[in-house]
């Protein structure tokens, strides 16, 4: 007898075996062919590649003497909004984006908006290109650095340690083993920005302020820098304008600001000793306006470490030494001549992550000039911290009639991290 055939269709096929079926089999007879019914990985959109961190503050100031002059500002409250983002563009290219957002709800002038990063890059192993605003970091000073100078500062931030304002600039950097060369080119001019006539850190005490206008100019600078084992040093050079023009009042009362070119060549160097850090950096300027004449200005500095001092906590004392070679003719906000910085660092090293500071700077040309600052912070939660400070001076900026009879500014301020 033959057997008999089995009548099955190849439609009523397809119904039986249903597509997770083939699959259970494929993943039982074949463990490796399993990847085959696993659903498409999708690309990651641009949004879920950025990685997006930052911090909202309020912050209030209180001048317990004053009005010093007619139209003084008594206090201050504003809010500030801070992030950055870099992210992958694909292949060998990235870009990074930094805004920064202030208002002040007693003095406009104080309140700004810019983009202190926004640009984007071309890397290679050995080299990489960056186009756009960006902010740069030069020295390792821990008070003062003077030869910082590519980036104009935002002295409404913050009047002794004002925030760096991104500058348009196109950085080509070539990359070696322990150093890197990198050449800036720098289109456009931009100022510091100093507080309003009526604030409290007025630099005109009053009368009207002419500040120095934005525009394109031609500057470039040039940096080589090495990292050692625990010693670094770089050298450059700038031809730039200078961001801190020279102010001095015309005939009918109003404060000008007078942008001027110089020619930097500078040098720094630090040297890692257990817990001992050496600094030294300096520049010779040529600067081109017959008002300043060439000088070599530097600081050299030590800051000490002594760990464990209670529990886990550190405690670090600094001190840095501001001098002049040649008579450079002293632009207060911009030279420190024949100074003295001394400061300490308290870090509790704890939970909350304490920290205590406090600093000085005392000038020697005109006794009895002096800066002084203390600080605390301390977490209240995660991503809640609080931060109190006092800052004082005499004779320190460069007209008599801000706060020199007054007694110094309080700081409260509170900033969510995110």
């Amino acid at each position: 007898m033959h057997p008999k055939k089995l009548n099955i269709k190849p439609r009523g096929l397809r119904r039986a075996v249903k597509p997770w079926t083939l699959c259970l089999i494929a993943h039982l007879a074949l463990p490796h062919a399993a990847a085959l019914c696993a659903e498409p990985e999708t690309e990651p959109s641009l949004l879920d590649k950025l990685d997006i961190s930052g911090s909202f503050d309020y912050e209030t100031y209180q001048y317990p003497k004053t009005p010093l002059f007619p139209g003084q500002v008594e206090q201050n409250h504003a809010v500030r909004l801070k992030f950055r983002t870099e992210t992958s563009l694909g292949g060998n290219w990235r870009a990074g984006l930094q805004p920064f957002v202030r208002y002040d709800f007693v003095d406009d002038r104080q309140s700004t908006i810019r983009l202190d990063e926004g640009w984007i890059e071309y890397a290679r192993e050995n080299w990489d290109l960056r186009v756009g605003n960006q902010v740069f970091s030069w020295g390792q000073m821990e008070s003062v650095n003077l030869i910082d100078g590519l980036n104009p500062r935002d002295y409404r931030d913050d009047i002794v340690e004002p925030a760096k304002i991104g500058i348009p600039t196109v950085r080509f950097r070539w990359k070696f083993d322990d150093s890197d060369l990198s050449f800036y080119a720098l289109p456009y001019y931009m100022p510091s920005m100093f507080p309003g006539r009526y604030n409290f850190y007025s630099i005109s005490g009053g009368p009207p302020i002419d500040n120095a206008d934005e525009k394109f100019e031609a500057q470039g600078a040039v940096r080589f820098f090495h990292a050692g084992d625990g010693y670094d040093f770089a050298v450059s050079y700038m031809n730039l304008i200078e961001h801190t023009p020279l102010y001095d009042f015309n005939d009918v009362g109003v404060l000008v600001a007078t942008p001027y070119r110089a020619e930097r060549f500078g040098i720094e160097m630090t040297k890692v000793v257990d817990s001992l850090l050496l600094k030294a950096q300096g520049f010779y300027r040529i600067p081109q306006i017959e008002l300043l004449k060439e000088a070599f200005t530097y600081t050299v500095g030590a800051e000490y470490t002594f760990p464990g001092i209670i529990g886990l906590s550190d405690l670090t004392v600094f001190t840095e030494y501001f001098g002049t070679i040649g008579s450079g003719g002293q632009v207060r906000f911009q030279l420190l001549e024949d100074s003295l910085f001394t400061g300490i660092r308290w870090t509790a090293n704890d939970q909350v992550r304490q920290e205590l500071e406090v600093g000085a700077i005392n000038n020697f040309n005109n006794v009895g000039t002096y800066l002084m600052r203390a600080s605390y912070t301390r977490n209240l939660t995660d991503t809640v911290q609080m931060n109190i400070a006092y800052t004082d001076t005499f004779g320190f900026f460069v007209f008599p009639n801000l706060d020199e009879d007054g007694d110094g500014a309080f700081l409260a301020r509170l900033r969510y991290s995110f």
